[in-house]
């Protein structure tokens, strides 16, 4: 079979399916479509060769010619193909003949058409290319219009102190060259995602602009952490404090408190500091727990043992 091998210009085999055709034209168009490579006049080519070997191989009995005559069953001058198929013809459909600026360029002269659906030939071609290229019907017979199409979304990470996320923060950042403004709001939670309208990649063909989808990493405090609204700590309590009761400083967000312990307090006992937490825009405040931490003595003199002996059994 002499001629141009429509197989080999889609990538294809030649037992291949309908369904892997059209995966393959799919495929090729998107890689040399003129939105994708704009005043490549190579990819125009390629473009327009791999348009022809899909419009013949994927309706049946054009296929079934080409595969019996070879691409001569659809050279002009040469007369209707076997299958009844007149290459410089009107078909039904969409004829791209101008694709790229005059039907001379890259096929031979003549003028290739996609039928709209019916009578059993391949699918609508501008269906193809506005699932390839944002959707929206970018061909129309006799010219061609660049397809708009919404910009990428742009992903990043960004870090921020604990009382940042707890107290809320407005950031100034640099993203690819862009000057962005990001209020972060009270209680942030790690790994929270900030979406920010409009501030991701450009749109292509006057299309809007993707959006940025922002990742907030927080880092841990020694002292609290959050859930929520409501902060929580560990503090340490004497094991006097804890049997007898009293009062004990309590570190907050908004400086030291006093506790009051009472008589007999367990060991991971959690109280709790009302209003202390983290504040809402709505102006409502979380609390703070407050976990109790009973510390231990780490030996027992001669008398403090006979105390503790004596209170085992006041005890029992």
């Amino acid at each position: 079979m002499a001629g141009k091998d429509y197989y080999k210009i889609l990538g294809v085999d030649k037992k291949a399916s309908a369904d892997e055709i059209k995966k393959a034209f799919r495929r090729k168009a998107r890689q040399y479509h003129p939105d994708v490579k704009p005043d490549d006049q190579e990819a125009e080519k390629k473009f327009k060769e791999i348009n022809e070997a899909y419009e013949i191989l994927s309706d049946e009995k054009k296929r079934k010619d080409y595969d019996t005559f070879g691409d001569a069953a659809f050279q002009a001058g040469g007369g209707p193909g076997p299958g009844g198929f007149h290459p410089g013809g009107q078909a039904e459909g969409f004829d791209f003949s101008d694709l790229f600026g005059g039907a001379a360029g890259g096929s031979g002269g003549r003028t290739f058409t996609f039928r709209s659906g019916g009578g059993g030939g391949p699918e609508d071609i501008s269906d193809i290319f506005g699932n390839l290229f944002g959707g929206g019907a970018g061909f129309h017979q006799g010219q061609t219009t660049a397809t708009s199409r919404r910009g990428e979304n742009a992903e990043h990470q960004v870090e921020i102190d604990f009382r940042e996320a707890v107290r809320g923060t407005e950031l100034k950042l640099r993203i690819d060259g862009k000057k962005v403004n990001v209020k972060v709001p009270p209680g942030t939670a790690d790994n929270t995602r900030l979406r920010l309208k409009g501030k991701g990649h450009p749109g292509i063909n006057g299309g809007p602009n993707g959006d940025l989808i922002l990742t907030i990493k927080v880092r841990p405090d020694h002292t609290f952490r959050m859930q929520g609204k409501d902060l929580y700590c560990k503090v340490k309590v004497p094991l006097t404090t804890a049997l007898l009761g009293g009062k004990i400083e309590v570190p907050t967000f908004d400086g030291k408190a006093m506790l009051t312990i009472k008589e007999c307090a367990q060991n991971g006992q959690k109280m709790r500091l009302r209003g202390k937490g983290v504040k809402g825009r709505d102006g409502s405040c979380g609390d703070q727990i407050v976990e109790l931490e009973i510390i231990m003595p780490k030996r027992l003199t001669p008398k403090a043992r006979k105390l503790v002996e004596e209170l085992a059994q006041e005890l029992d």
